[in-house]
């Protein structure tokens, strides 16, 4: 597994091997192993150090799971998950009211039921701090089988801007947030009705507690 993110561009140095033997808290923030690999580490990985499905590949013996790793285990996870969750909400309500973000009923509906990423929650308040935001769609490209999206938060937006100055100032703010802030992509995209938006996507996991000052990943 180590070998096979190493050719697709993950650095060494980013890599903890996980090796046989009683599980214990795992000094990383994603696993990705088989489900053969879980049970050989001795079943608890999956269960009490890494309980969040982020994304699957593949099927039956090939079947490869990615994990959020929580030291907290199972239970400080879910309950980290509860705080975080109602923080969403009540933030995702608060953008709405700006009457600065415009959505669809859809993503409207996605805002107050918590089920968007805080770090886009944050960085859509800063952009609508600039000019008025119309939000196209929510997204999350995480394949294979997930939970809910309130468990694990989409991650992806497409914006458009309404009226003056454009996308232009809102790529230079984006492009320039650093650390938890920092996006894993931001591209000009085409729309189907012609104009071009800009899509922001956050890398998993999303950290937890981070609209209340506690972020963890």
């Amino acid at each position: 597994m180590c070998a096979a993110l190493r050719a697709h561009g993950v650095a060494a140095g980013r890599l903890v091997l996980l090796t046989p033997g009683p599980a214990g808290p795992v000094a990383a923030d994603l696993i990705a192993a088989s489900a053969s690999t879980f049970n050989e580490l001795g079943g608890k990985v999956s269960d009490d150090y890494a309980p969040a499905l982020i994304a699957s590949f593949g099927s039956g013996d090939s079947l490869i799971d990615v994990r959020a790793a929580s030291a907290g285990g199972a239970a400080g996870y879910a309950s980290a998950l509860r705080a975080d969750l109602a923080a969403r909400q009540a933030a995702g309500a608060q953008l709405l009211r700006s009457g600065r973000i415009q959505a669809s009923p859809q993503g409207a509906a996605q805002l107050q039921s918590g089920e968007v990423d805080a770090r886009l929650l944050v960085m859509l308040a800063a952009l609508a701090s600039q000019q008025p935001v119309r939000v196209i769609a929510f997204g999350d490209a995480s394949p294979g089988g997930q939970p809910p999206s309130t468990q694990m938060p989409l991650r992806q937006v497409t914006i458009t801007t309404r009226g003056t100055p454009g996308l232009t100032p809102a790529l230079a703010m984006v492009r320039a947030q650093r650390a938890v802030y920092q996006p894993a992509s931001v591209t000009i995209v085409g729309l189907a009705s012609g104009q071009v938006g800009l899509r922001i996507e956050f890398a998993a996991p999303s950290p937890l507690g981070l609209l209340s000052g506690g972020a963890s990943g």
